[in-house]
């Protein structure tokens, strides 16, 4: 049954962590454009406040980290996997990788809905 379940999610989460990658592109892009060549002072504090009370921004933003949340800790948990520490250790590896994904976007989140 383990290697089973090994053939089937270890395909999957490389391809998440491809597709996390391709949209990190795309919204450093993105990020890149509107703090720093849409406007001059773009990263003034009224401009990130006056952006951040648009909720398309923040809804924006919040994909951007969970998608930067996600890729980090799968790629994080790949590493660990190759080590003999991770190879006796999936699952715990794989339960701690994915809490502090869960732990990062819920933090990044409060910090996003308190503007």
């Amino acid at each position: 049954m383990e290697a089973r379940t090994k053939n089937v999610l270890e395909p999957l989460a490389f391809l998440f962590q491809l597709i996390t990658g391709i949209l990190l592109f795309v919204f450093v892009i993105y990020h890149l454009y509107v703090t720093h060549l849409a406007e001059h002072d773009a990263l003034s504090y009224e401009k990130v406040v006056e952006r951040l009370a648009n909720p398309s921004f923040k809804v924006a933003y919040f994909v951007f980290l969970a998608v930067v949340s996600f890729h980090a800790f799968n790629g994080l948990r790949a590493i660990i996997l190759d080590t003999d520490f991770g190879a006796r250790n999936k699952r715990a590896v794989d339960v701690l990788c994915f809490a502090l994904f869960v732990i990062a976007t819920a933090y990044g989140s409060l910090l996003l809905i308190s503007f």
